[in-house]
């Protein structure tokens, strides 16, 4: 009873609330007692609200936790550029050299991205990152966020793949069976993340594709298109254009002879390195000659390098024409050979 005998309402009898949990919102209301009042209108709410707040924290910390990816973007960056100063030299179409000159803005681009995810890796703020970038924190996690900076791998993945590859070319002897090919693809793969120590499951979802992807593509089961094979190798940090001859061996593809020195360098010593992971060797031994070839240091003569092949479980005929590349390169250049190596190999062509 009130003061003047009526009776009290019933929104003043007991105190209603609505569900935090955003799908649900409901009224309800709230227990009369003492103790905190309740957010959620049932425990089952109260459940869903965790798990979708574990899964946003796991969404956006895929970005944060994943390797660093300037170091493979800046090298491919440095080989589009030369195939550009190679194109000039060879007095291009127009059309050619604004088409190599949009792909190396593009990288840029993508570059950008791959260095303020590396920063950020390192404990970087988005008030450094914006104020280094010279760009406002807003834009700095619209344009370089986690969603935007898996989609921009994915768009450059789809960018580095290379149409109209050719049939391999096996020197007139008889090439391995497609099932070896995609199992040493899928060996290469199971021992970059083995040296990584990155799980399947994790990469696949930074990567973006599905586990049974990744476990197809590890058994040799299948061989899915480049772009996919870059993400995840990206992803695992490695270096695609280690990986890149395999994929095009296991598709039964090869790119075109006759490039420029950095490029036929990159393919010779990424050939070779490919290899190495699919054999499920250390890239440091105690063979002072070896880590040379497979460091970049050393081109050796064919019948080494057919040694070299054979002891990392290739096929020689494979690789030969793109050692061919190399020395038809070193013919044009004087038999020049970088000081330090295809890394730091200069476009003589």
């Amino acid at each position: 009873m009130t003061a003047n005998g009526s009776q009290p309402a019933q929104a003043e009898r007991y105190k209603y609330s609505t569900c935090a949990f955003e799908q649900c919102g409901r009224r309800f209301r709230q227990p009369q007692g003492p103790g905190r009042p309740r957010r959620y209108c049932q425990d089952a709410c109260r459940r869903r609200a965790q798990r979708m707040r574990s899964r946003q924290r796991d969404k956006e910390s895929a970005v944060v936790y994943a390797p660093r990816w300037g170091p493979g973007i800046a090298h491919r960056l440095q080989e589009l550029a030369a195939e550009l100063v190679d194109a000039e030299n060879r007095n291009s179409d127009l059309a050619e050299l604004v088409e190599r000159a949009a792909t190396v803005g593009a990288e840029v681009t993508h570059y950008l991205g791959a260095a303020v995810h590396d920063a950020r890796l390192a404990g970087a703020s988005w008030a450094e990152v914006a104020h280094k970038a010279r760009v406002s924190e807003a834009t700095a996690r619209a344009r370089w966020g986690s969603t935007p900076l898996r989609r921009q791998l994915r768009r450059r993945a789809r960018d580095a793949a290379v149409p109209n590859a050719l049939p391999v070319e096996t020197g007139g002897q008889q090439a391995a069976a497609p099932a070896e090919h995609r199992s040493r693809l899928g060996a290469a793969v199971s021992s970059l993340l083995r040296a990584q120590g990155r799980p399947a499951q994790t990469v696949a979802q930074e990567a973006g594709v599905s586990p049974s992807c990744v476990s197809r593509l590890m058994t040799g089961q299948r061989v899915p298109d480049w772009p996919v094979v870059f993400t995840l190798v990206t992803a695992a940090g490695g270096r695609p254009e280690e990986f890149r001859l395999l994929w095009e061996w296991a598709r039964g593809h090869r790119q075109p002879s006759r490039r420029s020195m950095t490029a036929a360098l990159t393919r010779f010593h990424g050939a070779l390195l490919g290899l190495q992971w699919a054999a499920g060797r250390p890239h440091n031994t105690d063979d002072a000659a070896l880590n040379a070839v497979l460091s970049g240091e050393l081109v050796p003569d064919w019948g080494t390098t057919h040694q070299l092949v054979l002891r990392l479980g290739g096929i020689p005929e494979q690789v030969r024409p793109l050692w061919e590349d190399v020395q038809y390169t070193f013919l044009l250049a004087h038999d020049f050979f970088p000081e330090k190596g295809v890394h730091d190999a200069q476009d003589f062509t």
